[in-house]
């Protein structure tokens, strides 16, 4: 894997200070779950009380922190694994209407995000989303918090590329559709494996940490936020 560019290195250390020159950003590729949608809390609560039919008696916590960055199949795997049970074709189906349900009712933008966002739009950068969920998930969650209309069909997911995060594959589509080079997007991740991913295709990253991950992330040489309020001052506006 590639090192962290020298703009991502040197801006590790400090929120506040600049990442880069916001004339030299040309695409803010956002992750979906946990960065634009305050969702982990609620798939992590869905995700507890499925297993816990198979016998895995888990905290919301302890869901969250296994699962996090993970693909569905990822996902699936562990399970079958820790349970010792096949997963039929019944429980996915229920997985997803359960979510789909929680999400109906309860999900939330992000704090603040659907300004920043606005404000990177008005100013000329191309958005896109580039997440691990399944594209009808992605779809689902911007349409419920009505952050739909910023990305159009700028919407890429690991099942479009031959492998998932911390590959860079996905992020790498993004730049392709947008018709930028990597070196000119900003990543926003709220997990290290895909700021490693987002790393590895050339781009900056910055790690949105309101909780626990903010130590795994600047370790890794990521700079972190715990506002969407500070992404501005980072990206030099």
């Amino acid at each position: 894997m590639p090192s962290a560019p020298a703009s991502a290195a040197s801006g590790a250390t400090e929120a506040g200070v600049a990442l880069v020159s916001g004339s030299n950003i040309q695409a803010v590729i956002f992750d979906c779950d946990g960065v634009l949608v305050d969702s982990e809390g609620l798939a992590s609560r869905v995700e507890a009380e499925l297993i816990r039919e198979l016998g895995l008696d888990l905290t919301v916590d302890q869901v969250h922190d296994l699962f996090l960055g993970k693909t569905v199949e990822g996902v699936l795997e562990l399970i079958a694994a820790r349970s010792g049970r096949k997963l039929t074709s019944t429980f996915v189906y229920n997985w997803a209407f359960a979510t789909a349900h929680a999400f109906r009712r309860e999900l939330q933008p992000v704090a603040g995000v659907r300004a920043v966002a606005e404000r990177l739009r008005d100013r000329g950068h191309r958005l896109a989303v580039a997440s691990q969920s399944p594209l009808a998930r992605v779809r689902f969650s911007l349409e419920v918090t009505r952050l739909a209309d910023l990305f159009g069909d700028h919407l890429y997911v690991t099942s479009m590329v031959a492998r998932p995060k911390p590959a860079p594959d996905v992020y790498l589509l993004a730049a392709s559709r947008l018709g930028v080079r990597p070196e000119d997007c900003v990543v926003v991740e709220d997990s290290p494996a895909g700021a490693a991913a987002a790393n590895s295709a050339g781009m900056r990253a910055i790690g949105y940490a309101p909780g626990d991950t903010a130590g795994a992330m600047q370790a890794g040489g990521i700079t972190v936020i715990r506002s969407m309020a500070e992404l501005p001052g980072l990206l030099g506006f």
